[in-house]
């Protein structure tokens, strides 16, 4: 669940823009200029998104922002578009950088409920857009993408459809270096399955990929199986497979499969890995960053292929 705003975004601190003045406004080109609605001390909300980020027009020089933060802006697009307002402004914003869409917390909305829509047209009206996160997938849509500057795409979500993952994909990202997606439930609009994440693998898509996260999964194992043979594997710094369903059968894919000791980092946090298992990744990998915080020990198996519901991945409605 997630509980908490962005305190920083893209290696600036996040300025909460919620239109509740607190003190003088920093420059523009210093923050993460957040648009959020505001909520009183007694609950009773304020400001809302559609006019605080009207509101930012008029008080910011926002030719001069580089990172931008959208908040919660309603349960449907009938209510707020927030897609349309940043292709209609864009030219308000020809330094924009960074760009997150949609740091809504779980009491706010479920992340299985934030409608997105189609977002292929904010790639087109941003050409210079290197570093984009979005949250909700529930009817996300975008065509392949072909984008000359983008670095860093994470898609978080409860539930990631298979024609996402396959769009993602399907893409032409020369400059990316950083993937990261939040593979969710079927019970929340997941679709995909461990096969259509294959592409990934080759090492023939995104010639500067450094990290690749595939997390918040039901099928880790079958996607453990296949990085400890995929070439792609190389040439990262870095990999995750967090927050999902790992249980020792990948964690020993991983072990038995091609040398990871080049990794900087194996981030591997809420896993269902047994004590010996976890001992032995630790001896194996000494020089990488290896995260297994929040083990949540062995699960427990009916047969190969399915587990008792005493495991389970971290985000889904």
């Amino acid at each position: 669940m997630i509980q908490e705003r962005l305190s920083t975004f893209a290696g600036l601190p996040v300025h909460t823009f919620d239109g509740e003045p607190d003190g003088p406004l920093p420059e523009p080109e210093d923050v993460a200029w957040g648009v959020y609605h505001h909520v009183h001390d007694n609950g009773v909300w304020g400001a809302e998104v559609p006019e605080n980020i009207d509101s930012l027009l008029k008080t910011v020089d926002t030719t001069k922002v580089t990172h931008l933060v959208i908040g919660f802006w309603g349960f449907t697009r009938e209510e707020f578009d927030p897609v349309g307002w940043l292709v209609d402004n864009a030219e308000r914003f020809p330094r924009l950088r960074a760009l997150f869409f949609g740091d809504i917390l779980d009491w706010e909305c479920h992340i299985s409920w934030i409608q997105n829509g189609d977002i292929s047209p904010l790639f087109e009206a941003f050409p210079g857009l290197e570093h984009f996160e979005i949250r909700g997938a529930s009817d996300l849509r975008f065509e392949p993408l072909r984008h000359e500057r983008l670095r860093v795409l994470r898609i978080e979500s409860g539930g990631l459809p298979a024609e996402v993952v396959r769009a993602v994909a399907g893409g032409d990202l020369p400059a990316l270096e950083h993937l990261d997606l939040w593979i969710g439930s079927d019970q929340h609009g997941g679709s995909s399955s461990a096969e259509d994440f294959a592409p990934f693998f080759t090492g023939e898509r995104f010639p500067s990929l450094k990290h690749l996260g595939l997390e918040n999964g039901p099928f880790q194992d079958e996607l453990a199986e296949a990085l400890a043979s995929a070439p792609v594997v190389a040439r990262l710094e870095s990999v995750s497979l967090a927050m999902g369903m790992l249980s020792d059968r990948g964690a020993e894919a991983l072990l038995s499969g091609q040398p990871l000791t080049h990794l900087r980092s194996l981030d591997l946090h809420h896993a269902f890995l047994s004590e010996p298992m976890a001992g032995r990744l630790r001896a194996a990998l000494p020089g990488v960053d290896l995260d297994l915080d929040d083990a949540l020990g062995e699960a427990s198996w009916v047969g190969r292929d399915r587990f008792f519901s005493d495991s389970y991945i971290a985000v889904t409605e």
